[in-house]
């Protein structure tokens, strides 16, 4: 970083907090301006304060600086905080440029920036690309520009030279649905709808489907007479509104309606009293209710429909909406796999495997996940490679196992994944393979498969299947540790704390994640 430009910045900023005050810092409006009028010579450095502050970490500043005036918290720490708060819209110079301005303006004590020379052209070529054009983007659309604050809003929801963050796209999309902008209130309503980055409410969905809808656009209509046709999350379900909407944009209203179910079930239809009662048990169309829907799959379940019995099992086994029964929840496992329900079989595996509800009889259990899995069932194919691999109910058997884990990861299972994964890095009951092993890590730890973390953390900080990168470690160790995994919260100190390659030492975040999780820094 420059130094003069830092002493600059510095100083613009202490004039406009001497003039009117350290409140200013959380209004980037008026900061802006008054910043532009002391340092008139700094228009990219403006333009920079102007970005950062609008996402408010004048605000930091403002709640911690009388606490780190009373020494009571580390300056240091409160900066690196609000540089990374608005790291995602300035490249990392700038980022910290801002933050070193506003401390220094406010007389904290904070190590001294490294010197950045001029004329490294590889790094202010490195800095141009991403980082500026979120810069205009965002300078645009604080100007009211709605094409910037809709694409700002998608590099947010697709992570697209930001890390992805879906909270941060609906505060875009809402802003530039507010001016009228078609194509955020459908995202928007979107994002109501599935719940992305924000509380799931059919109610504000509708909402702005409305909006959209009544500039025209299509698929906003359909999902606006969708809404009312099934309600939801703060909204009821109105037929009328649906077939208004229907009539004004042409639109035919699409069978298969809660009402539709409703009429059914009341009639006696097995199938659509079990549809009924998976809309209670999730809160799709109806006001959730565990209760209601326990109510629904025992009609169900008493006319033999399978599916019904296996859901009602579930719920007397976790007790949802009814009292906790497992030796009920067996019983009914038992019916539903007679009816040739195979997540039922799995499940009643389960039961005899860990004597549940029922005597503990490991032959039965891997007979029954045998079954299951030998029917398709992911998951049962990764339960049974577990006895043969660890001789529950039948003879060891490693490259059988490897054999099961092998299918349930092809299916996309997880916990098949990781296990067939473990089994190709060591040799296990199949040749070693470190890529391949590398990839279901991969694989797994991309639906968030904790242990799968851990091991793809792993395989990038020892090189196993990949060239070592550190960065790439930290990151994977961060998620399992965040998962609760305390061996990953150690690694993940030790990444910060010693470094390696891809990634320097940084003993701010050694010690913030050290911090986090409870642990000894002085033992890492």
């Amino acid at each position: 970083m420059d130094s003069k430009t830092l002493s600059d910045t510095s100083q613009a900023v202490k004039q406009v907090v001497d003039r009117f005050g350290i409140e200013i810092l959380d209004d980037h409006k008026r900061f802006c301006s008054a910043f532009a009028d002391f340092a008139p010579k700094l228009s990219k450095e403006n333009k920079a304060f102007f970005v950062a502050l609008s996402e408010n970490i004048g605000s930091i500043f403002i709640r911690e600086n009388d606490d780190v005036a009373a020494g009571n918290k580390n300056p240091e720490d409160v900066m690196q905080r609000a540089i990374r708060d608005i790291s995602e819209y300035l490249n990392n110079e700038k980022a910290e440029l801002v933050a070193r301005s506003i401390a220094a303006a406010l007389g904290w004590k904070t190590a001294m920036p490294e010197e950045k020379t001029q004329d490294n052209s590889d790094e202010t070529v490195s800095y141009g690309s991403s980082a500026s054009l979120i810069e205009d983007l965002f300078k645009r659309a604080q100007n009211g520009d709605n094409d910037a604050c809709f694409n700002l809003g998608e590099h947010f929801f697709y992570g697209r030279g930001v890390k992805q963050d879906y909270a941060k796209a609906v505060k875009w999309y809402i802003m530039s649905s507010d001016r009228g902008d078609c194509s955020s209130q459908k995202k928007l309503a979107d994002c109501y709808y599935l719940g992305q980055g924000t509380e799931r409410n059919i109610a504000k969905a509708a909402h702005r489907y409305e909006q959209a809808a009544e500039q025209g656009d299509y698929d906003s209509q359909k999902a606006l007479i969708k809404c009312y046709m099934i309600g939801g999350n703060g909204l009821l379900a109105d037929t009328k509104k649906a077939e208004y909407y229907s009539k004004r944009y042409n639109i035919p209203i699409s069978r298969g309606t809660t009402e539709d179910i409703l009429q059914n079930a009341m009639a006696g239809i097995p199938s659509a009293q079990f549809k009924l009662g998976n809309m209670y048990l999730h809160g799709t169309g109806v006001e959730r209710s565990p209760e209601t829907a326990v109510t629904w799959f025992k009609k169900a379940a008493d006319q033999n429909y399978p599916a019904a019995q296996f859901n009602l099992g579930v719920c007397y086994y976790y007790g949802i909406g009814v009292q906790r029964d497992r030796i009920t929840a067996v019983n009914l496992y038992k019916k539903a796999a007679d009816g040739g329900d195979m997540d039922a079989l799995n499940n009643l595996a389960g039961c005899f495997m860990r004597g549940e509800g029922t005597h503990t009889d490991q032959s039965a259990a891997a007979r029954y996940y045998k079954k299951a899995a030998e029917s398709g069932l992911a998951k049962a194919q990764y339960n049974y490679g577990e006895c043969c691999f660890n001789g529950f109910g039948v003879t060891k058997d490693a490259r059988e196992a490897v054999k099961w884990f092998k299918e349930a990861a092809i299916q996309g299972d997880p916990d098949g994944q990781f296990s067939y994964g473990w089994c190709l890095r060591d040799g296990l009951g199949c040749l070693r393979d470190h890529i391949l092993a590398k990839d279901m890590f991969e694989k797994a730890s991309a639906q968030r498969h904790t242990a799968a973390q851990k091991a793809l953390g792993y395989c990038y900080a020892n090189g196993t299947g990949t060239p070592k990168n550190f960065a790439s470690a930290a990151d994977q160790f961060a998620k399992a540790a965040a998962a609760g995994d305390k061996e990953a919260a150690k690694v993940l100190v030790a990444c910060y704390k010693y470094g390696g390659d891809y990634l320097a030492i940084n003993e701010a975040k050694a010690h913030h994640y050290a911090d986090q999780y409870s642990l000894d820094y002085d033992m890492i």
